[in-house]
């Protein structure tokens, strides 16, 4: 059992998957730093975000998604509910959500771990997420 981590912050976009907006679609990426484990960036120049978003009528969501690494893919889904509201800054809403690991391919197969993210996202539905993860592999 090997343990990963990282720390990245994700921009992209959220976009309505249907024509209610009772789904949300997001799309992110972040670029990798200096100091990222190599499972993470080899082979790719970013990471990647798919996500499908379910809000509840409470400021509340459940999610579900992948990230694409350069290692391969994480799956993962909310654990618990997320939560976003109001921010200090009235053209933006912030939130944040935890994210349990089920598995992935590549390096990430039978993965598990926890991503905490805390994002915000704004009136043009512009995203910023920032990610911390712990990640345990089942290979070295």
């Amino acid at each position: 059992m090997r343990e990963v981590r990282y720390q990245l912050t994700f921009e992209g976009k959220v976009s309505p998957e249907d024509e209610m907006g009772s789904v949300m679609r997001v799309e992110t990426r972040a670029s990798f730093g200096a100091g990222v484990d190599p499972v993470f960036a080899t082979g790719a120049p970013q990471a990647v975000v798919h996500a499908m978003v379910e809000p509840d009528d409470f400021g509340g969501f459940r999610e579900s998604g992948e990230i694409i690494f350069g290692g391969g893919t994480l799956t993962y889904v909310s654990d618990g509910e997320g939560k976003i509201g109001e921010s200090a800054d009235p053209t933006l809403q912030q939130g944040h959500v935890v994210r349990r690991i089920e598995g992935g391919s590549g390096a990430f197969e039978g993965a598990s771990g926890v991503i905490v993210s805390v994002f915000t996202v704004s009136e043009d539905a512009q995203m910023r997420d920032s990610q911390s993860a712990v990640i345990f592999l089942t290979s070295n």
